[in-house]
């Protein structure tokens, strides 16, 4: 059992079956053999009783021939002699087919004494059959001879008989019980595979219903909601072990969807007991706040009356701001003037640096524009050199090829038919150089282009020139800013002048101010004691929050 709780269910069925069908094998291998050897003993059989058939048919014949003689010798009659001799005839071609059908030595031997009794016997009788009758020559013959082999023969035939008759008797009976054995045998192997094959189907049948069942229960349990039931068949290492493992599986997932929910529920309670602490703490933190919101109110009171003593020293303050505002005005148009002034000076100054930038990107401009042109004329110049040089080269080829054509056409001429083709090869060139001569004077046409190109160069050289005059004019232009920024400096100079006396006024009223600032002053430091408690108020607020926030988080 334990060994198959190790295989899969398929092995299981599989080896059931294989065992029923190796015993059926087994059962057909061994009627195959019986019964080839049984076919075998029934071969001997026929062939010890075709035998017994031979010798007997030739032991009637020797009977007959026996009779034959006995009748020649007491009657004479010719008859009786062809009888004889026919019957000894049969006799001896069916001793001889009796001699190829024995393979034992004890056997074979007795066939060939008769066969030689037989051909001796036919010898003395054909001697007799030549003596007339009442010779004594005659009489010794039958008396020694016919009458002495005669017996013998009959009694090695009755022997033979006796011996195939005993083999005959051994051999049936044991024929019979390989049958009967062979019958035992394939009943009991039979027997054996009915057996073998209902504890097969009984063993394999248990093996995978009962766990299956046992499972099932344990399922059925399971579904319940008793969890502590064991599931059986974890051991097996078939498919039913897999399913054993599988149910467990299901088993521990629901024992974990218990505890979940289990801690879920302690969870909610915890929540539920939270939720009443905070709406606790919210409680008595509204009526802590209600508390501190009184002493802020009654802070706020006091600061009022501050406010008021503060109001009218205000009051004093600003009449002597008047003074201080007219000087501080006359000041203002002072420093605005100068302000003016110091624009106009820092445009002039913008307009000189801007001016002397753009003086410099145009000489830049000028002496880039210079080298760039200086560089394209001479490029062009030694451009136009190199293709006039080229162009003159081209022309030269030109006119060699045009003249070897003509000296090739006037050759072609000279030769007849022969130089026909040579001839239009030769036209062929002289087409050729001319195109090359229209390509030349087509390339002394952008010669032209490009000396054109030339002259254009010298236009950009004197609009360099006219860059330069610009920047002249440029420098001019930063001389009169200069002038510019001389006169603005001396209206600054001016204003500052009447800013120094207008600020002397402001030193005298603002020790005014000054008397005004310490009457406010008391007021103020009642006012930052009323702010001190207010404060104290606030702090207390906070700390009460914070304790709120830490409660309400360690709920």
């Amino acid at each position: 059992m334990l060994i198959l709780k190790r295989l899969k269910i398929a092995p299981k069925i599989f080896g059931g079956f294989g065992l029923v069908l190796l015993l059926l094998v087994s059962i057909s291998i061994l009627g195959f053999v019986t019964l080839t050897g049984i076919g075998s003993d029934f071969d001997r059989y026929r062939s010890i009783a075709i035998q017994s058939n031979e010798a007997g048919r030739v032991q009637a014949n020797m009977l007959e021939a026996r009779v034959g003689v006995r009748d020649y010798l007491l009657t004479g009659r010719q008859t009786a002699i062809s009888t004889v001799l026919t019957r000894l005839q049969t006799a001896s071609e069916l001793n001889e087919k009796l001699g190829t059908l024995v393979d034992q030595g004890a056997r074979k031997a007795l066939i060939e004494e008769t066969n030689d009794d037989l051909a001796d016997y036919l010898q003395v009788f054909q001697s007799v059959v030549k003596i007339p009758a009442g010779d004594p020559q005659r009489d010794q013959l039958v008396i020694e001879g016919l009458d002495r082999i005669g017996p013998e023969v009959a009694s090695n035939l009755e022997n033979l008989k006796l011996e195939i008759r005993q083999e005959q008797d051994k051999l049936g009976p044991m024929v019979t019980e390989d049958i009967q054995n062979t019958i035992m045998l394939v009943t009991s192997i039979s027997v054996a595979a009915v057996v073998c094959g209902i504890g097969a189907a009984w063993l394999i049948g248990t093996g995978i219903s009962n766990p299956i069942r046992n499972i099932t229960e344990a399922m059925t349990v399971l579904a319940a909601g008793d969890k502590e039931t064991p599931i059986p068949g974890q051991d097996h290492k078939d498919e039913i072990g897999d399913m054993a493992k599988a149910v467990l599986v299901f088993k521990e997932n629901m024992i974990r969807a218990e505890q979940l929910a289990a801690q879920e529920a302690e969870a909610q309670k915890r929540r539920e007991a939270r939720v009443k602490v905070i709406e606790k703490l919210t409680n008595d933190f509204d009526a802590d706040m209600s508390l501190v919101l009184k002493s802020v109110s009654s802070a706020a009171t006091e600061m009022q009356a501050t406010a008021s003593s503060m109001t009218a020293t205000a009051e004093e303050t600003n009449r002597q701001s008047t003074v201080v505002a007219a000087a501080a005005e006359q000041a203002s148009n002072n420093v605005q003037t100068v302000a003016s002034a110091s624009e106009e000076l820092s445009a002039s100054i913008s307009e000189i640096s801007h001016q002397v930038n753009q003086s410099s990107q145009v000489a830049n401009k000028a002496v880039s524009e210079a080298e760039n042109t200086n560089a394209q004329v001479r490029g062009l110049a030694e451009a136009a050199q190199k293709i006039g040089d080229v162009v003159g080269l081209i022309s030269d080829i030109a006119a060699q090829t045009n003249l070897l054509a003509l000296n090739a056409t006037i050759e072609a001429a000279r030769a007849g038919e022969a130089g026909k083709g040579f001839a239009v090869v030769a036209a062929e060139v002289k087409n050729l150089a001319n195109a090359t001569s229209k390509a030349t004077e087509e390339i002394t046409a952008q010669i032209t282009g490009i000396q054109a190109e030339t002259e254009g160069a010298v236009v950009a050289i004197d609009s360099i020139g006219g860059t330069i005059a610009e920047i002249s004019e440029i420098a001019a232009t930063i001389a009169s800013a200069v002038e510019q920024q001389g006169a603005a400096t001396e209206e600054i100079t001016r204003n500052v002048q009447q800013a120094s006396a207008g600020t002397s006024e402001v030193t005298e009223n603002i020790h005014g101010v000054n008397e005004a600032a310490t009457s406010t002053g008391a007021a103020a430091e009642q006012v930052l004691n009323a702010s001190g408690e207010l404060s104290e108020q606030a702090e207390t607020l906070r700390l009460k929050v914070e304790s709120f926030l830490t409660a309400v988080k360690a709920a």
